[in-house]
């Protein structure tokens, strides 16, 4: 597909409900890949069976990391840290998320430009030296407002940009227009009585970071 730029983009939905039944319906829609969560909440975590079938549909797969994260006090060095080692155990044990993708990490609410300095990069800058010290194992994303998203990616904290569906937030429009963005989240949509997000996947700038297959499990 290709935008009205001539952008070219494939569709996408994203959910913390499990979607494991729901893999085939997906597909036939027309989606391409399917966004889901790491957390301590297990009720929202990707299920290693959920993300088979949905591989098993032709769907790419794109995490993204969300336990409450919407406030500036959920920010922190510390927060950052821990929702990193809980996301690379989860990646790396639970579902074998293959090396060199990526995992979004969500701000959740439209964040300040002092938020952003004060609360949120140090909760990156956390993440970061997780990732390094586990010999950076998958590309870091965030979710958020254009201000957190732009900022981010120009001081190297991520990789990959989500831009949320609040088009209210700040720097919305900037950083949607500036076609920077991985991931645009749009409206909601049905699939089967399930809601979803919709969200429309930038291919003009590569990858990103969704994976449609697995690591194999070491033998033992």
């Amino acid at each position: 597909m290709t935008d009205e730029k001539g952008i070219k983009t494939e569709p996408a939905v994203d959910t913390a409900a499990t979607v494991e039944v729901l893999a085939s319906a997906i597909a036939k829609k027309g989606y391409k890949a399917v966004g889901r969560y790491y957390s301590f909440s297990k009720w929202k975590q990707l299920k290693p069976t959920e993300a088979q079938q949905l591989i098993a549909a032709g769907l790419s797969i794109i995490t993204i990391y969300e336990d409450s994260n919407d406030k500036p006090s959920s920010f922190t060095g510390a927060t950052g840290s821990q929702q990193a080692h809980q996301a690379l155990h989860l990646a790396q044990e639970v579902i074998r998320q293959p090396k060199g993708s990526g995992i979004y990490f969500a701000v959740d609410y439209d964040a300040s430009y002092y938020d952003y300095v004060h609360y949120i990069k140090p909760y990156f800058q956390a993440i970061q030296s997780v990732f390094k010290e586990a010999g950076d194992p998958y590309r870091i994303g965030v979710y958020g407002n254009g201000l957190v998203s732009e900022h981010a990616l120009r001081d190297g904290l991520v990789e990959l940009t989500w831009l949320s569906q609040s088009k209210g937030f700040r720097d919305y429009e900037a950083f949607r227009k500036s076609r920077k963005w991985n991931i645009l989240q749009g409206n909601s949509v049905k699939i089967s009585g399930t809601e979803f997000d919709s969200d429309t996947i930038n291919l003009s700038n590569g990858d990103f970071g969704g994976f449609t297959n697995l690591t194999p499990k070491a033998d033992s």
